[in-house]
């Protein structure tokens, strides 16, 4: 049995782009989505107000979301291989997001084989649609990420790290690439940064070891040699 579990973000991490973006400039204004940024940017939002905010003016069935997400998402290169790469090792794979469960599943059905998307436990927040009001969204693990000890990202990382330790894995290999990654770094043995994005301009403010990526390959290879000699 293996001592490894991995913990990977979705949007801009799975995905070369943010799904959870894309949908907010395409259906709820590119306008709205920019001024919703800059809020954040200024310190007016946290991680769940951005979140909240960005969808404030979406108003879709969830159908014609989902759909949508399968057409914008293109996986990033690796990430078929890194999934396949815990499968074998016996590795937990925790796809932990900030994003909306539905249109993560739809990507997921679309693009992977179904022994890996039965491998990936994914944690991610909920959508409530309406073809007639805006969309909402439900933070069904809140209460667990506030005891885990984060009050501000409503699906904290932490509940995954602590989730996969809870299970005897002594060695969690953390991957993304944005600001709610910063809960990813704090915890994990081993960080893998999406090259100039976010998460990793904050390793290196700070002096925090990471592996910069552009590819998921030298992740899933790590999962591989995980242990070996």
């Amino acid at each position: 049995m293996t001592d490894l579990a991995v913990v990977c973000d979705f949007d801009g991490t799975a995905t070369l782009l943010d799904i959870g973006d894309e949908i907010s400039k395409r259906f709820g204004g590119l306008e709205h989505f920019q001024e919703q940024k800059e809020r954040f940017a200024r310190g007016e939002l946290d991680t769940r107000g951005i979140i909240e905010s960005i969808y404030a003016r979406v108003v879709a069935a969830e159908p014609e979301i989902s759909s949508f997400a399968v057409e914008a998402a293109r996986l990033t290169p690796g990430f078929v291989e890194l999934i396949a790469a815990a499968r074998e090792r016996g590795a937990p794979f925790y796809l932990a997001s900030g994003g909306l469960r539905q249109y993560i599943e739809a990507v997921l059905e679309a693009h992977l084989p179904a022994e890996l998307r039965q491998h990936a436990r994914l944690r991610a927040n909920e959508g409530i649609f309406s073809p007639s009001k805006p969309l909402r969204v439900r933070f069904p693990s809140d209460q667990e990420s506030r005891r885990a000890g984060c009050s501000v990202c409503g699906s904290c990382k932490r509940v995954s790290i602590a989730e996969a330790r809870r299970e005897g894995k002594s060695y969690v290999l953390g991957i993304g690439d944005g600001f709610a990654d910063r809960c990813l770094v704090q915890f994990v043995d081993r960080t893998f940064a999406r090259e100039g994005s976010y998460l990793q301009r904050y390793c290196l403010e700070r002096g925090l070891a990471h592996t910069a990526f552009t590819d998921l390959h030298g992740a899933a290879e790590a999962v591989r040699r995980h242990g070996s000699c």
